[in-house]
Order: C-alpha cells, then structure tokens, then sequence
C-alpha cells in the first residue's frame, strides 16, 4: 500500500504544481496536509501511509527542466516507496528523514535516466519511454 500512496502522492503533488499552477511548495502542503487528514481514518496503518505520502510530495517539488514529464513521477514516487519501505526502522525520530529519502528518490531516478539515456541514446529513450 505503501507504494501506491507514493505513487499517487508523487503524481499529483507534481500535477498540482506544474498543470493547475499552484507552485511546488503550496502543492506538496495540499498534499501533505489532506494525506496527514484523511489516511488514518480510512486505514488500520494510516500514520505510516500519511508519513510515505508526505516523503512523496517532497520528492515530487523537482525542477520540471529536469523531470519534465509526469510518468517522470510514477518513477520517483515508487523510488520513495521502496526507500521508505526499505528505511521505516532506521533513524526514527531524526530530523530530515523524509526529506532525505525524497532526495535519494529524485537523484536516483536522474542517474538512472541519465545512465539509460547514455546507453540507448537521448532521443530513442524520450521517444520510447516518455512520451505523453
């Protein structure tokens, strides 16, 4: 479950930002906000889900020069989900730890872009994969 919030949280933070204009910060703040709201009711591990919503709105606050599609998130926010799966026992209680895992999910997925777009040349990736 964990996945598909980070997904859908990454997805529409970015779609709130960029395509109704909102700004990153104001949209990751919607997100986070209605996520922290709304997810503990409806769900037995609703905090932990709220908490993996939150992390993907962070990730979602990119440049759009540098992610400029919106499948871009679907990649990042399930980068955030198996980060933060991945870390749910490791620094509990540090400041920073979202933020640092929404970091680690946007870096990761530029590198491994950049990695295939090497490989399978730039045109031939953005054509394939990234099309609207």
């Amino acid at each position: 479950m964990v996945m598909i919030i980070s997904i859908c949280s990454a997805c529409l933070t970015y779609f709130l930002g960029l395509h109704l204009k909102k700004g990153p910060v104001l949209s990751s703040a919607i997100v986070t906000l209605s996520s922290g709201l709304l997810l503990p009711h409806f769900f037995i591990e609703g905090d932990t889900l709220a908490l993996a919503a939150t992390t993907a709105s962070y990730a979602a606050m990119v440049s759009t020069i540098k992610f400029p599609k919106l499948i871009e998130m679907v990649a990042i926010g399930c980068i955030c989900g198996i980060v933060f799966n991945l870390t749910q026992d490791v620094f509990i209680g540090v400041g920073g730890r979202l933020g640092s895992i929404a970091a680690i999910a946007g870096f990761s997925w530029f590198g491994l872009k950049q990695i295939i777009e090497k490989f399978m040349g730039k045109n031939k990736f953005t054509i394939n994969l990234l099309q609207k």
